[in-house]
């Protein structure tokens, strides 16, 4: 049987990226709304379908793809999940909207989130194409990602209807792991916006100070990204070989001064993954 989907924000960064993958599906009646008229143009030109800037097409749809950005998710989802009809599902792609309840919740309706852990650093695939080496995101059928999926509101059932479709919006899927909300906010925002993205950043800001000490940028980038694959295999158990003595004692020097005391637990304690949210989704939908 057909199913009708509606893609709410077609014509955006995400909806952008997904409709590619879906509109050509025979087992899905594809609805996209967009109230810009100039991302609804976009859309047009780029991927050749014609979306519109009313909800009509949501009374009648069997699944509601909220590609909205968050700040607009409390307002999007309070207009539109009411005129869903019974037993419909939304799927959401932001665990924060759902853990935040921000996003408008009935007791009629299957709520899925779904997001993307995007293509891995090491994909370890033998002939991988530059393409793929290139695809930043994943989605674009050059390189496999996995994903993460929860069932917020619903049965085993709807939770193989919703990774179903999940697995054509982010297309080509590897795994799905299926988790809970609780557990999609501990990857994020905690562990990749709120860890692993700063870590990122200071590594930026250390390449960027090397530079402005004098030492040629070519050199720093080359030098820096070969030992980030060794450091990176190394601590995440990939290159069967530990570090040298001596680095593993600038190492252990170096933890004290750049870390707090028990910085990870104040980031990834209940408390504060609960502030972080609410912080992003209150801050964003007021």
């Amino acid at each position: 049987m057909v199913q009708k989907v509606v893609l709410l924000g077609a014509g955006g960064k995400m909806g952008m990226r997904i409709t590619p993958n879906i509109k050509d599906e025979p087992s899905y009646e594809i609805s996209y709304v967009e109230i810009s008229e100039k991302a609804a143009q976009a859309l047009k030109e780029k991927h050749g379908v014609t979306s519109s800037p009313g909800s009509e097409p949501v009374k009648s749809a069997d699944i509601v793809v909220f590609a909205v950005p968050d700040k607009l998710i409390k307002n999007v989802s309070a207009d539109i999940v009411p005129q869903m009809k019974t037993g419909a599902m939304v799927i959401g792609l932001d665990p924060a909207a759902h853990f935040g309840e921000v996003m408008f919740m009935r007791e009629d309706l299957k709520y899925f989130v779904v997001h993307p852990c995007h293509p891995s650093l090491f994909p370890f695939e033998d002939g991988i194409s530059e393409a793929a080496q290139r695809d930043w995101f994943g989605g674009t059928g050059a390189a496999k990602m996995d994903m993460v999926c929860a069932i917020h509101q619903g049965s085993d059932e709807d939770y193989e209807r919703g990774e179903a479709f999940a697995r054509l919006m982010f297309k080509p899927i590897d795994k799905a792991f299926r988790i809970t909300i609780d557990q999609m906010i501990l990857l994020e925002p905690a562990l990749v916006e709120s860890i692993t993205a700063p870590l990122v950043k200071g590594m930026r800001m250390a390449v960027d100070a090397c530079v402005e000490k004098g030492v040629p940028r070519d050199a720093v980038m080359s030098f820096v990204m070969g030992h980030l694959k060794v450091q990176f295999g190394v601590l995440f158990d990939f290159a069967g070989f530990p570090f040298s003595d001596g680095a593993n004692l600038a190492l252990r020097n170096a933890m004290d001064v750049i870390f707090k005391p028990d910085w990870l637990e104040n980031i990834m304690n209940k408390e504060a993954v609960e502030k972080s949210v609410h912080d992003i989704t209150h801050e964003l939908n007021d």
